[in-house]
């Protein structure tokens, strides 16, 4: 069965899966090295055998409507499979994203979009109106290794993953800054539901500590990251209320006008 840890992009599920994959799996000097335990979805080896590539380049949003073949696929192993995703959580054209038959929970890590639009600007090279009008769009869809996903707007996005009929963990990349051992234990405990693991209070302060902003950022600078996109190192700042700053009020109030509900009900508000 499948845990998913779901994100609007630039959200913090990066640094999320760094606490996880290097609390669950071999330590190694590249703390990115264990990533590769937790790979995203869509990419082209889930959907070996299941649709051409042939087929896509005719129409390549017929994807969509192979998600849960795929998903059966990578459930044969009889394992505990924890992917990373930035899809929402909704149907494309009748096809369901995911099921309860084939994921049995989701981390769910969300970011104040005032904060996703400095984070995607820098991350894209987009200016700020770009980008702000890019999270209000509820038709985004976009290429993921060559595989669409469909990430729509940031509510959308929320609200999907929020709705879904799966175990579920609802976290707030500020949270996480904020008391990242009271948070991390949760999470670990959420997994151990599903997958029996140790649970260690030094373990986890080691982790933490290896994972400091600071120290992914050293390591970037050091090993490269494969995701990172333009000019901007993908781990940049990491920080909280950068938006105030940077963004001017029309788009500040754009934001808050169209996501009021949503970050209303989150605190952001």
């Amino acid at each position: 069965m499948i845990i998913w840890i779901a994100s609007y992009p630039k959200s913090g599920n990066t640094w999320l899966r760094l606490l996880i994959s290097n609390y669950l799996w071999s330590n190694d000097l590249n703390l990115f090295s264990n990533l590769k335990y937790i790979q995203r979805f869509p990419n082209k080896k889930f959907f070996e055998g299941i649709i051409h590539e042939d087929e896509l380049k005719k129409n390549d949003m017929k994807i969509f409507k192979h998600f849960i073949t795929a998903q059966e696929k990578i459930n044969l192993n009889n394992e505990l499979n924890i992917l990373k995703t930035h899809n929402f959580a909704g149907s494309i054209f009748g096809y369901p994203f995911t099921n309860s038959e084939n994921s049995c929970g989701a981390i769910c890590i969300i970011r104040d979009p005032r904060s996703v639009v400095v984070s995607h600007a820098y991350h894209h090279g987009f200016d700020f109106e770009k980008s702000t009008n890019r999270i209000l769009d509820k038709t985004v869809i976009a290429f993921n290794d060559g595989y669409l996903e469909a990430r729509l707007s940031w509510n959308v996005h929320y609200s999907s993953w929020k709705k879904i009929n799966i175990p579920k963990i609802i976290l707030r990349y500020e949270d996480l800054i904020d008391d990242p051992y009271n948070n991390f234990l949760k999470i670990l405990e959420f997994i151990s539901q599903f997958k029996k693991i140790d649970i260690d209070e030094n373990k986890i302060n080691n982790v933490i500590k290896k994972c400091t902003f600071k120290q992914v950022s050293d390591n970037e600078k050091k090993f490269g990251f494969v995701e990172r996109k333009g000019k901007e190192n993908f781990f940049r700042k990491g920080l909280v209320d950068e938006w105030k700053v940077v963004l001017k009020k029309d788009l500040i109030q754009k934001i808050e006008k169209e996501f009021y509900k949503e970050m209303r009900e989150l605190k952001y508000l």
